[in-house]
């Protein structure tokens, strides 16, 4: 690889190819790839080229779906990476879009705009793009104020602490108590966590032959996956079981693969995996956290072993995004209503007890 950043990507012709947005854009820039820690971690260099030799995107007909449901003429493959403002302000103004048409709200991580915050890197994280590929490829539109809505929140706080600030800033757990594992293997203390990263430790049971967290630092495993997820990696929370103290819920998890992975090149399918997770909530702190899940089935996508519609017969239902879902019954002539938490089929209210 020996492109040092990731191409300018663009909308998709009617062969499903990339052509460049904007030929003028600035280069990207990548300073919040690399993610110190509070030892003196050396930052790495993450390849996040896009390949150049995309099979045709079989993401076509999602994106013009998408066009027609939002009411726009094109659809940018925006790259969560990017920076420039032009491709910024473009990106705001979709997920503006969205959110005054459908009644969604964007999740809330907090007031990432503190200015005392020590970030990694040495600037504060972006998510309108992150934000914009979730309401597009969510599932679920959960009622203000209810436990799922909460918990996604907690969640998304939780990860964004974990990816982008210093452990001593992290206000989302009980730093004396703070534990991960993943599918009943290691239990990782808080200082390992934070070390390893969020890949690390939630992939310390997968087959090596898929994804080898030994050779893995905190910088690699989230170059990996953006270099793949050229677009994100959203996350959105199904169902909730249990309140606190032990919160017990179903999430999902998507993104649309039109990076590389291991030299298996995407073609824009959307890959889906879904799991259980419990938190142990102690002084309104996250105590311990569980995950669920089976990572394998994901990474055969990604490794060409399995079709991706392969997915839809393991783990919790997928469902629909609800874009697309609404998008069709505008189509067969149905009025329109904002959907809220599972949709009308499952008729159950998600607020607070």
């Amino acid at each position: 690889m020996a492109d040092t950043g990731p191409k300018r990507v663009g909308f998709l012709d009617e062969e499903g190819g990339r052509v460049p947005a904007r030929v003028d854009s600035p280069p990207i820039d990548h300073s919040e790839d690399y993610h110190g820690s509070e030892g003196e971690r050396e930052k790495e260099s993450l390849a996040h080229a896009e390949p150049e030799h995309s099979a045709p995107s079989v993401d076509l007909e999602r994106r013009r779906t998408l066009c027609e449901a939002i009411g726009v003429e094109n659809l940018p493959v925006f790259n969560v990476q990017d920076r420039d403002p032009e491709t910024l302000a473009e990106a705001r103004a979709l997920v503006d879009r969205i959110k005054k048409k459908y009644g969604f709200v964007e999740p809330d991580r907090g007031n990432i705009d503190n200015p005392s915050i020590n970030w990694r890197g040495g600037r504060k994280p972006d998510y309108t793009i992150a934000n914009l590929q979730y309401l597009l490829g969510k599932t679920k539109n959960h009622k203000p104020g209810s436990l799922e809505l909460i918990v996604e929140n907690l969640v998304k706080k939780w990860e964004m602490e974990a990816t982008h600030k210093l452990f001593h800033e992290w206000e989302t757990v009980n730093h004396s108590k703070y534990t991960v594992q993943a599918n009943g293997g290691k239990v990782f203390s808080a200082d390992e966590a934070c070390w390893v990263g969020n890949y690390n430790w939630l992939l310390d049971a997968v087959n090596k032959d898929y994804y080898d967290n030994s050779k893995e630092t905190f910088e690699s495993s989230h170059g990996r996956f953006r270099y793949a997820f050229l677009e994100g990696f959203p996350w959105e929370v199904l169902e909730v079981f249990s309140g606190p103290p032990r919160v017990a819920f179903s999430w999902r998890h998507w993104a649309v693969f039109s990076g590389e992975y291991q030299t298996i090149k995407g073609h824009g399918q959307t890959v889906t995996m879904t799991g259980f997770g419990m938190i142990l909530i102690e002084d309104m702190k996250v105590s311990k956290m569980d995950i669920y899940y089976k990572p394998d089935d994901f990474f055969e996508v990604l490794l060409g072993k399995r079709e991706v519609q392969e997915l839809g017969e393991t783990g919790a239902a997928h469902g629909e995004p609800l874009i697309l879902k609404m998008a069709k019954r505008e189509g067969s002539g149905c009025p329109f209503h904002p959907y809220t938490s599972t949709d009308k089929e499952e008729h159950r209210d998600s607020s607070v007890n």
